[in-house]
């Protein structure tokens, strides 16, 4: 081990900088370094990839990105903010087969160590946002079924349920995606059917007078640009696999199957419902602007429409279902990347506490406790609430994918520069760096535009939701640089690509022959198998 840095030279930018292998705790659960469990099996990040964080925003916030750009805008939305996505998870594909950390730490790793501080503290904002707005959609659907109970009595009823389930470890969240993901999936594939049926006539007495045809767009550029910041916090979500890939069975096989299911994500689930909310509601139906959330909701409405008049509990049935997902997902990724952000030294020691089971709970109870903050919402109406939340979340998203846009462009030239062979990889990004500069031009310009409306009247509030933000970005990455780590970029000669890279564990995928081996390590209190990283007189990557 010639070659290997010592544990103690490592610098702390990275979590992976640690020499990386597993234990077994008493339990028999398998461990990694940082303390978390490698519980997510392959199928289940494949279903999460396909469809999770899919909840109650795509059932009623897309009524109020219908209502402000019409069928066409979303659609047109759609595809600006798919082509940055895809050439985002193009991107993850790449940085997180070849080393299974959260993107942040990449982006410490390869562009600097305050970059990737910021695109952590971002990725939280991001997801605690996420929890506030699906808490909000959440609980004012609950007025279909009845209004005696209060709002906020909804919201504790739920956020004690989600705090008991945070008890359990990451396999159990994995399981409960993998099962709600094929029930997402099936309720999506049967509104199509209906959609169609109803569209065509096949309704006896009920038929919509074709909405897509007669009213597509809405506002023009305006409508579009509405378009852009729903579409970046519907799409939200997708880059979880990079989060996902830290607690991953095995990280270099599931992850660039997850990224290819992206493809399959944007068209069916989000051209599909922006098409099938466009043949069934017109986006002038007063009906999108109703008060009572559930009623709001393009499916509510084509479903009352077509002559189901009590359609709004079934579909209250199906996002309060939807949400076990939704927000379990949403605390997940929240709390994950807080652990990230303080494992790698950026923050305070006590959120990377664990429990034996491997879950961060202070990190995790911490983030859901903010989603108290949706109550604040009741007062200014959840609808105007929700808007203010959607622009902040949607912000968030284009800065974090332009970022990992940014920080695979780096890794890519720090790789064959420091002579590593692109062969050694085990997903290679398509088009490079054609695609990457693609996302980041899109990045950059959806970031910009994306609250243009605000200027003309001057709205202060939609400003400072818009681009509060986007000015802060360069201010913490400035102070974490040369105040707190006082270095700027990362010298692509100076790029580690040597550690942080552990074996799949079922297959050992990824690793050359004799770069693993297993030893028993006995305790004093107990058995742990141990395996450890190992480098032979070759490079642990192959080099050209």
């Amino acid at each position: 081990m010639e070659d290997t840095k010592d544990l103690q030279e490592v610098e702390t930018y990275s979590i992976a900088s640690d020499r990386v292998g597993y234990h077994n705790n008493d339990h028999g659960d398998t461990l990694l370094q940082s303390g978390l469990k490698a519980g997510l099996k392959d199928r289940m990040i494949n279903l999460i990839a396909l469809c999770g964080i899919i909840g109650p925003g795509v059932f009623i916030g897309m009524g109020t990105a219908l209502a402000k750009g019409g069928p066409a805008g979303l659609i047109v939305g759609f595809t600006i903010v798919g082509l940055l996505v895809l050439s985002m998870m193009a991107c993850i594909g790449e940085l997180n087969s070849a080393f299974d950390f959260h993107f942040a730490i990449h982006g410490a790793r390869y562009v600097s160590q305050g970059f990737g501080a910021t695109m952590a503290i971002f990725y939280v904002i991001l997801w605690v946002t996420n929890i506030i707005g699906e808490y909000t959609s959440l609980t004012s659907s609950m007025e279909a079924y009845t209004t005696k109970i209060p709002t906020y009595g909804w919201y504790l009823i739920f956020w004690g349920f989600f705090t008991v389930f945070q008890l359990f470890d990451v396999s159990w969240w994995g399981e409960c995606e993998y099962i709600l993901g094929f029930v997402k999936l099936f309720y999506l594939s049967g509104y199509y059917i209906f959609s169609i049926v109803y569209a065509a006539g096949g309704i006896k007495g009920h038929k919509p007078d074709n909405p897509f045809g007669k009213h597509p767009l809405k506002g023009g550029f305006e409508g579009i640009a509405n378009s852009f910041v729903y579409a970046g916090v519907f799409y939200s979500g997708v880059e979880g696999v990079s989060v996902i890939a830290a607690e991953a069975r095995n990280p270099r096989r599931a992850i660039p199957k997850a990224v290819r299911n992206t493809v399959f994500r944007i068209f069916y689930v989000y051209y599909g419902l922006a098409i099938f909310y466009g043949i069934t509601v017109p986006y002038n139906d007063p009906i999108l602007n109703n008060k009572q959330s559930i009623m709001k909701s393009p499916m509510t409405i084509a479903m009352t429409e077509a002559g189901w008049k009590n359609s709004k509990y079934f579909v209250t049935t199906m996002i309060w279902i939807t949400c076990i997902s939704s927000i379990n997902t949403a605390i997940y990724f929240a709390s994950r990347s807080l652990f990230t952000l303080c494992k790698a030294g950026y923050g305070p020691n006590i959120f990377t506490k664990v429990n034996k089971r491997g879950i961060p709970y202070v990190a995790i109870h911490s983030c859901h406790v903010l989603g108290f903050l949706s109550i604040l919402s009741y007062s200014s109406g959840s609808s105007q609430a929700y808007s203010y939340i959607v622009n902040v979340g949607g912000v968030a998203s284009f800065i974090v994918w332009t970022g990992i846009c940014a920080t695979h462009i780096r890794f890519r030239k720090g790789w064959i520069k420091q002579g590593y062979a692109l062969e050694s990889l085990p997903y290679k990004a398509p088009f490079y760096p054609w695609l990457d500069y693609v996302g980041l031009v899109i990045g950059i310009i959806l970031t910009l535009v994306q609250s243009w409306s605000c200027f003309k009247p001057f709205d202060y509030k939609a400003f400072i939701d818009g681009y509060i933000l986007l000015a802060l970005f360069p201010v913490f990455w400035f102070c974490y640089d040369f105040f707190y780590f006082k270095k700027g970029f990362i010298k692509y000669e100076e790029m580690d690509f040597e550690t942080g890279k552990r074996p799949d564990l079922d297959d050992k995928s990824g690793l050359e022959s004799g770069e693993v081996e297993v030893l028993n390590a006995k305790k004093e209190s107990s058995t742990e198998l141990i395996i450890e990283e190992i480098e032979t007189s070759n490079r642990s990557i192959s080099k050209r």
